[in-house]
């Protein structure tokens, strides 16, 4: 029920319109009206497992080439959780396919309907489990990266593998389907999305780092990160995971700071872009330790 309350969120693209009376013109519409149907239960596949861990979904589109499941969690939750939203899109595939198999012989569903149905899901799942950004293979990548190093990292290497995939897959078009106007459109769609994303990366970033402060503090990962003290505390939260806990090491004086006193200097004392050399001087070394966690922490790191 709380699912197809979230219909109300489905927004067509003016583009696709478009497309849909080109379709009816050329005799089409049945094929447009298959895909999308399928593009469709895709993203309520990515919709009812976003619903499921309590996500706020801000739109589902139809674009005039495919779908999006717009939400702003992205980036701040749990890899599991993001991990299962974007397989849950791909996986409705899977049914379909089953669904399709059991209506064959019915009068209402053909051969030459199976036919094009199989195909239609196949080529939507491929497509969706390209590495590029924002596809599903996308969003896999990132969980991917984010699961092995820092989070800024993973943002931008994300971003740089999409970024040679999409290149790479544009080099394809102009040698074999130079003449595709579709698939022109679709390349032209996901360069501006990649543009926009660039931009988007340090906004995300210190988005992350707000919600990680406001995080229950985990366990101690065990990582100490040496970094010079004329280097600033946003400096510092570039090595900062997704998961676990991380400390750093001053080398000039050999003091150890936690990650909570670094993401609390960048979002609650905003002081992330003055040297660590002058914060703790004019704090005073001690300083964290007032902090019950950080006590036990140095206690953690010395032993």
């Amino acid at each position: 029920m709380l699912l197809i309350k979230q219909l109300r969120l489905l927004h067509i693209h003016p583009l696709f319109w478009v497309m849909a009376g080109t379709a009816v013109l050329t005799g089409y519409f049945y094929d447009i009206l298959l895909l999308f149907t399928i593009i469709l239960i895709h993203e309520l596949g990515h919709a009812a497992a976003a619903l499921h861990f309590q996500w706020r979904i801000r739109r589902i589109s139809l674009l005039p080439f495919g779908g999006m499941m717009e939400t702003d969690e992205y980036g701040t939750r749990p890899l599991r959780e993001e991990t299962v939203v974007a397989l849950s899109g791909p996986l409705v595939h899977l049914p379909l396919v089953i669904l399709s198999y059991s209506l064959q012989g019915a009068a209402f569903w053909g051969s030459a309907d199976h036919a094009l149905f199989m195909h239609y899901n196949i080529s939507i799942f491929c497509f969706n489990m390209l590495p590029i950004h924002p596809l599903d293979g996308g969003r896999l990548l990132f969980c991917l990266y984010a699961g092995r190093i820092p989070f800024y990292q993973a943002q931008r290497n994300t971003m740089i593998t999409s970024g040679a995939v999409l290149a790479g897959c544009i080099v394809l078009t102009a040698l074999y389907i130079p003449m595709h106007v579709q698939a022109w459109l679709i390349a032209s769609f996901f360069v501006m999305i990649h543009i926009k994303e660039w931009k988007q990366l340090p906004y995300r970033f210190y988005r992350f780092l707000i919600r990680k402060t406001e995080e229950p503090r985990s366990e101690y990962c065990g990582e100490s990160n040496n970094i010079s003290w004329q280097r600033r505390p946003v400096d510092a939260a570039k090595l900062i995971h997704r998961h676990g806990e991380a400390a750093f090491y001053i080398v000039e004086n050999g003091q150890t700071l936690s990650e909570s006193y670094i993401l609390e200097t960048i979002t609650k004392k905003r002081r992330g872009m003055e040297t660590l050399k002058h914060i703790l001087a004019r704090n005073g070394k001690n300083e964290e330790r007032h902090n019950i966690y950080d006590r036990y922490l140095f206690e953690y790191i010395d032993n």
